[in-house]
Order: C-alpha cells, then sequence, then structure tokens
C-alpha cells in the first residue's frame, strides 16, 4: 500500500506544469533556512528591548503592508505578468535578512517586517499553484509542497542551535549571524527562479477598463460563499499572528526553554508535516477539505493547552508535535479558496482575502501582548483555542464542500 501511495504522489508530482516544480523547489530551500531564525525572530526583539505590547506592534506591521498592498495587488495580478510580479516579491524578500542582520534597535525590525510582508504578498506563489494544479491534485499538491519541503527542513532547527552554540549562544550577535546566512541564500534563490521562471498560462484577462466596485463586486456576485469565507480566513489569522508572535517568548521566557529544547519544538512539528501532510492532502482530494480540518483540530487545540501544562521539556516536544497538525489543516481546508470562485477571478480574490487577513493581523500582536501584560501568558493561547472551537469550527460547518462543486 505504501509503494502504491508513493508512485501515485509522484504521478502528481510529474503532471504538473514546470513553473509549479520551480516554485515549489525555491519554497523548499527557502522554508529551510527560513527556519534557521523563524523560532528566534521574537526573541531577538526582545533582546533588542521590545516589552511584550512593543512586540506585538512590531509584529503588526505585518498585517499593515498586507492591508495596504492586497486589494491593488489583486487587480494586478488578474491583469499583468505573473513571472514579473513574483519576481519583484521574491527581490523584495532578499532585503528582509539584510534589515534585520544591520538593525540597531527593535524599531528598525518595523521596516523589516512592513517590507516583508510586501515580499511575501507580491511574492506568493499561490497565484501559481491556483493556475498550475489540477482540481483533483489541488490538496496533494500543496501537500506534496509542505511535505517535501518539511522534509530537509526538520534539520533546520538542530543547524541554527549547533550554530548558535558556535556563535555564543542565544544574543543578539549570534542571531545576527544566521540572518546573515539567510540573506546570501535568497540572493541565490532569486538567481534560480528569474532563470527557470516562465510565463504563466492564464484562463482570460478583464477589461482594460479599471472600476473598483464593479471588478470586485463580480467577485461576491458569481463567488460561492465569499462573506463567510473572509470571515474564517480573517478569524483564522488573528489567532495564527497571536500565536506566531508570542509562541517562542512564551517557551524562552516562561518555560526557560534553551535553543536546543526550542530547535527541538520546531523539528517535531516539521516531523508531523512530513509524516502526515501528503496522507491528509490526498485524503481531502478524495473525501472533503472540510472533514480534514475537523480531523485536525483537536489535535492542535489541546497542542496550546499542553503548551501551558508542560511540566518538563518532553511535554513542550508533544506539544510541538501536535501543532504541526495546525500548518496541516491550514492548507487542507485552504485548498477551498480557489474553488469558491471563477479561474478569472482568483486575482481579486487573492486581494480580498489579504487584505481581510491583513486587517486582522494588525491588532491580534498588540492585543496578544496587552493580555500577556494583563492577564498572564498562558491567556493568549487559551484564546486562540477558544476562538478555534467556538469560531472558526462551525463558521467553517457554513461554508459548502466545494470537492466536487469547482465553481466555472
Amino acid at each position: 500500500m505504501a509503494v502504491t501511495f508513493i508512485r501515485e504522489l509522484k504521478k502528481v508530482w510529474a503532471r504538473q506544469k514546470k513553473n509549479w516544480r520551480t516554485v515549489v523547489t525555491r519554497q523548499i530551500f527557502n522554508r529551510f533556512f527560513n527556519e534557521l531564525t523563524l523560532q528566534y525572530a521574537n526573541i531577538y526583539i526582545t533582546l533588542l528591548g521590545a516589552s511584550p505590547v512593543q512586540l506585538g506592534a512590531v509584529n503588526s506591521a505585518w498585517g499593515i503592508s498586507q492591508s495596504i498592498i492586497s486589494i491593488p495587488l489583486g487587480i494586478i495580478r488578474d491583469r499583468f505578468n505573473l513571472r514579473k510580479i513574483y519576481l519583484l516579491g521574491v527581490g523584495l524578500q532578499i532585503l528582509v535578512p539584510l534589515l534585520y542582520a544591520l538593525a540597531p534597535n527593535w524599531q528598525i525590525i518595523a521596516t523589516a517586517i512592513l517590507i516583508s510582508g510586501l515580499g511575501m504578498m507580491v511574492g506568493s506563489c499561490v497565484i501559481i499553484c491556483d493556475l498550475s494544479l489540477r482540481q483533483r491534485d489541488r490538496a496533494t499538491g500543496k501537500a506534496l509542497c509542505e511535505g517535501t519541503g518539511a522534509l530537509p527542513t526538520i534539520l533546520a532547527p538542530t543547524v541554527a542551535a549547533v550554530l548558535l552554540t558556535v556563535f555564543g549562544g542565544i544574543s543578539i550577535q549570534s542571531i545576527r549571524n544566521l540572518y546573515w546566512i539567510q540573506f546570501v541564500v535568497r540572493v541565490l534563490l532569486f538567481v534560480y527562479v528569474y532563470r527557470n521562471l516562465t510565463d504563466i498560462d492564464r484562463v482570460k484577462r478583464p477589461p482594460a477598463k479599471l472600476n473598483f466596485l464593479s471588478e470586485f463586486g463580480e467577485v461576491f456576485q458569481r463567488g460561492t460563499a465569499v462573506k463567510r469565507w473572509l470571515a474564517f480566513q480573517g478569524i483564522n489569522m488573528f489567532s495564527r499572528m497571536m500565536l506566531l508572535t508570542f509562541r517562542y517568548p512564551y517557551i524562552f521566557d516562561v518555560k526557560g526553554g534553551t535553543q536546543y529544547i526550542i530547535g527541538g519544538i520546531a523539528t517535531t512539528m516539521l516531523i508531523t508535516e512530513t509524516i502526515f501532510s501528503t496522507i491528509i492532502g490526498r485524503f481531502a482530494d478524495k473525501i472533503g477539505r472540510k472533514k480534514a480540518f475537523y480531523l485536525l483540530i483537536p489535535f492542535f487545540s489541546v497542542a496550546n493547552l499542553i503548551l501551558i501544562w508542560a511540566p518538563n521539556p518532553s511535554w513542550l516536544l508533544f506539544s510541538g508535535f501536535l501543532m504541526g497538525f495546525r500548518m496541516i489543516a491550514g492548507f487542507s481546508y485552504g485548498s477551498m479558496t480557489p474553488e469558491l470562485v471563477p479561474p478569472d477571478c482568483l486575482g481579486r480574490w487573492r486581494g480580498l482575502i489579504g487584505f481581510v487577513t491583513g486587517l486582522m493581523s494588525i491588532p491580534a500582536p498588540v492585543i496578544g501582548g496587552i493580555i500577556w501584560e494583563r492577564f498572564g501568558p498562558e491567556w493568549v493561547f487559551i484564546l486562540i483555542t477558544a476562538l478555534d472551537l467556538l469560531v472558526l469550527t462551525p463558521l467553517l460547518y457554513t461554508v459548502p464542500e466545494t470537492l466536487d462543486n469547482y465553481v466555472t
């Protein structure tokens, strides 16, 4: 059975377009070197002197950039060359580790995060995936991207921990060195994509005359459950931003985690993604995207509670293992996104989603910082769990399953 499954995955990979394989290859290497700094980014900001609320405010810069760029970017994507847009975003992302490495104080990091948000939105590969992947392969393709990307990345947290030890432990200068490594790699990856990515085939282009209201109104008219999906994505981003901002500072400051514990938690999350990504992705393509989410939500909800309760590092590692299911759930239900609107509306649809999630990303880290200071750090994770179980789950129930109802 395992051999048959692997053969099936190889066939899925082989029948996709070269552009999809190119951006996935870039994503795999980029993700590995992102993991070198990912767990230490917010710790780095606190070492530069930021309080929990200031840490949240700095992270809000990402939401500001996303909300500003999303709407115009959505229209631009539906009208202009996707290859050039993607390359511009990948180029912007080169500046981010450079700014982190040179930052004299935590305030400068806000600029880096602002540029990061712009670069990630402009250089997002989701539209390329939306247009390149076949519908019946969509969740599997995204799972392959995540699963194959997670496999080599499993080593990244350990590599980062060893490098930090060589550099003298968790400190400002040691973390700076990790960003210099990341900077060099992003330059090389830009060259790779520039040489291998070709123009992306489009279904059709909208008329040259621009009318914001009619163009975005068309998305609501021709789409399915658009408002409910925007609400789902917005609330999900709210809880996700709080989690990303405060998870590792909580482990470092409250639980006393060393670089090896932090690296171990990140590694267990990646192990989960590697083992289960393609299995659940294929399950979502055959049984349904929503069923995959319902199956996984108990795992990553319990992970937050174990993180709070954990009496020793072993439980922290177990929490990381369960938290890995959150990423898997994300691309499982995320496969519904391009299936709720016609293909020629995808750019504007992604723009609307980016605008809503960007807006929700602005207050989330600040509110998390206020909760941390006034009520206690554990309440950040209790709120995240409550939102997942009591808001996201019933909201998703109201959205129709899209597996066999692709919008045309």
